[in-house]
């Protein structure tokens, strides 16, 4: 019988499901159900992997949906003690899953919890957040945040000489060993049944970006800890958000995620500043971009309207 229930979503590019789940089957001795949900993509490809991987339950949309609400459909339907909600851009560690489930088995307090993230060539990538605060958005909402985002130069050299110890943010800290975080990053994450019966699924808000935020916030209000093992590892190959360099869709989603997080769990005045600078500052890059790229000036435009037109109630 199966104690553990598996979520991996493919959407158009089919490049990564294979890699990760050869690494799933070679590193994973837990009783599993695995499902893979097709949100987008041509069909070619499907028939191969259900060939290759028999025991995959393969789920194809008939319109896609956002990355929460394809997991929230698995983890509703799912009947095991723990569900693991994947990237496809993974490759296992051994053993990785099995050693966050046995976590979860001997800590009864802990509702969910991930493994720490390496980038392709082996180095630490971030695996866990703090807790927004209005300062770091701020930053992050001007655009000056691409200056240190998490592979850039200007980043390490400012750890290296030790400036980065000023911000108290739990993404900075490598190597810490296992603890409670705040928030883990949501390429990998493997959650107590019972902790988010009680707390509630992910918030389907947006296509994908900054899901993990409120759903962890919940979880710790609810009273379960969110812990990085940091002994458990995986190999993570997408960084395209992690540089910061967003636009067309991507850009207008992540600001959206951000402002939908002040809408729902912050204070009112704290939402109402998060969408002015979102407006003013997407505003500025429209007619900043518009003399020199036409295509960068309408992302920030359509922005600047999601900022003026997007609400969300409370409901938590």
């Amino acid at each position: 019988m199966s104690a553990l229930t598996v979520s991996l979503i493919v959407h158009e590019d089919y490049s990564h499901i294979t890699p990760a789940l050869q690494s799933f089957y070679a590193t994973t001795k837990t009783p599993s159900t695995v499902y893979l949900t097709i949100n987008t993509g041509k069909d070619d490809p499907i028939a191969a992997i259900q060939a290759q991987f028999p025991d995959v339950h393969i789920q194809i949309n008939d319109q896609p949906r956002s990355f929460a609400a394809n997991h929230n459909a698995i983890l509703q339907i799912a009947e095991t003690e723990f569900v693991a909600l994947l990237n496809d851009d993974i490759v296992l560690h051994d053993p990785t899953l099995d050693m966050l489930v046995d976590y979860l088995r001997t800590h009864s307090d802990v509702g969910l919890v991930g493994p720490a993230l390496e980038n392709p060539d082996g180095t630490p990538q971030v695996s866990a957040y703090s807790d927004p605060s209005l300062i770091r958005t701020l930053y992050r909402l001007s655009g000056f945040a691409a200056l240190t985002h998490q592979q850039s130069t200007l980043r390490r050299w400012l750890k290296q000489i030790g400036l980065l110890r000023l911000f108290n943010i739990e993404s900075l800290k490598e190597n810490g060993g296992t603890r409670p975080v705040p928030v883990i990053k949501g390429v990998a994450m493997v959650a107590r049944r019972s902790a988010y019966q009680q707390a509630g699924v992910m918030d389907e808000v947006t296509q994908a970006y900054g899901e993990e935020y409120g759903w962890h916030l919940r979880l710790r209000q609810a009273g379960w800890k969110i812990v990085l093992v940091e002994e458990a590892k995986l190999t993570h190959y997408g960084l395209g958000q992690a540089r910061l360099d967003l636009s067309g869709w991507v850009l207008v989603e992540d600001r959206k995620a951000i402002l939908a997080y002040y809408l729902l769990y912050r204070p009112a005045w704290k939402a109402v500043v998060v969408r002015a600078v979102i407006v003013l500052s997407h505003a500025f890059y429209t007619l900043g971009w518009l003399p020199f790229d036409r295509n960068r000036a309408r992302d920030h435009w359509k922005t600047v309207q999601m900022g003026l037109t997007f609400n969300i109630k409370r409901n938590h």
